[in-house]
């Protein structure tokens, strides 16, 4: 095991706008945006969460402690509509998804979350940040609703780096509202939507905030600021999610942060997270996985077919910065990787110095960028080692060169003993 001040860890960081060598604290503190819960997960959903649990396993293993914080999205649009279309009342969807979607990570074997806050637990706290954005000055009616005004954070639009063109156009496309009538600016967004409807089935009169507050819900951004927050402080080591939600969804959040802050001017209290770490798309068809375009794999439907650590294995040929067009028949070739290794080892064919070589590059190419591709390279190699012309009778493998492998494959979250094709009606 490392000690905290000999590990460091090469990403793109999104806020520095470049590759960074980070050496993390001995206790980490990690905040992953999740799911909103109308749907299954898909197979780009599994692709940005398998991000962060190999960073995860990797810090682990290098000795540090990881709190790791992913949201649920329950209190979102989305789902409303999905609900009132299936005729159901919105938190049963919530529930339902949310346990699929559990089921789904756990026979992936993804590493158990310190915290799973969900948007409508923490409903009381947003309002009180909302409220304390307006007494501040930065949060303004528009009707009943409430806005952040942008003008006044003379660093809106630093983090993601867009133009004003591409902010307004993002902003549109992904549930935002430039051009209503009554905002000061068009990138103000929505802190609280205040709701007329009294049967509306996710609508809060908060206690701490009222009058302020009118009766309603919170806007999306303001979300996870207060989970986050509460839950990790600021400003916590990394903040990670699909490199979607930079612009406007981490941008919005980083601005509330300053004002939420107690010290704003002072440019570290004021600082959500001190490291950023988005992940690229996951494509089908020639477009980016998305419900709106139909074009997913179900993580759920893949599970029926094919065992649970060559479904890792597969998604590991897509790096997490560049992602990729969908291949199927990756699973397949991943099975039989696993088939070879695994002939390979259980033959006593990789030796102590072998064993040896293979977990500390494959530990070398974690803290590069998080290099999956080379990991794949390194898997082959292993797979190599049988001989042509094997002997009838097993080598003699020691047991640490046995415990070796077995650890190497634990970090990446596969496993060396082969697994059955889950029985599951997830």
């Amino acid at each position: 095991m490392a000690d905290s001040v000999s590990t460091t860890i090469k990403f793109y960081d999104t806020a520095a706008h470049r590759i960074v060598s980070w050496r993390p604290p001995q206790h980490v503190r990690m905040y992953v945006c999740g799911i909103t819960p109308y749907d299954s997960a898909h197979l780009g959903h599994i692709l940005t969460f398998m991000t962060y649990d190999l960073l995860q396993r990797y810090l682990e293993d290098q000795g540090h402690s990881v709190t790791m914080v992913r949201n649920i999205t329950d209190v979102d649009e989305p789902i409303f509509a999905k609900a009132q279309e299936l005729g159901l009342p919105y938190m049963e969807l919530a529930a339902r998804e949310t346990k699929s979607f559990h089921e789904v990570l756990e026979l992936l074997h993804f590493r158990p979350l310190e915290h799973e806050p969900r948007a409508s637990e923490y409903v009381e706290e947003m309002a009180a940040s909302v409220s304390k954005l307006l007494s501040k000055g930065v949060g303004y009616y528009v009707d009943k609703d409430i806005y952040f005004d942008t003008a006044q954070d003379p660093g809106f639009g630093s983090f993601s780096g867009f133009s004003k063109r591409l902010q307004l156009g993002l902003m549109t496309w992904r549930g935002g509202d430039p051009e209503r009538p009554g905002k000061r600016n068009p990138l103000d967004f929505l802190l609280w939507r205040a709701i007329d409807d009294p049967a509306d089935p996710a609508a809060w009169q908060t206690a701490a905030a009222a009058p302020a507050i009118p009766y309603g819900r919170p806007g999306w951004h303001i979300e996870c600021s207060v989970m986050s927050s509460q839950l990790l402080g600021t400003p916590f080591d990394l903040h990670g999610g699909g490199n979607d939600l930079i612009f406007p969804h981490h941008e919005c959040e980083i601005a509330q942060t300053r004002f939420l802050s107690e010290q704003s001017s002072d440019p570290d209290s004021s600082r959500l997270a001190s490291h950023w770490l988005h992940t690229a798309s996951l494509h089908y068809c020639g477009e980016k996985m998305s419900k709106s375009l139909g074009n997913l794999v179900f993580a759920k439907d893949l599970l029926k077919t094919h065992e649970p650590s060559a479904i890792r294995l597969a998604l590991m040929n897509y790096h997490y910065r560049i992602g990729g067009e969908w291949v199927p028949c990756l699973v397949r070739e991943a099975e039989e990787l696993l088939e070879r290794v695994r002939a390979v080892v259980s033959g006593g064919f990789v030796d102590d110095t072998a064993a040896t070589v293979f977990g500390r590059n494959v530990r070398a190419a974690l803290a590069d960028d998080l290099d999956t591709h080379s990991i794949m390279h390194l898997l082959t190699d292993l797979a190599d080692l049988m001989p042509a012309r094997p002997s009838a009778d097993a080598a003699s493998m020691s047991a640490h060169t046995a415990s070796s492998i077995e650890q190497t494959f634990r970090l990446l979250g596969l496993n060396l003993a082969a697994e059955p094709i889950p029985d599951t009606n997830i």
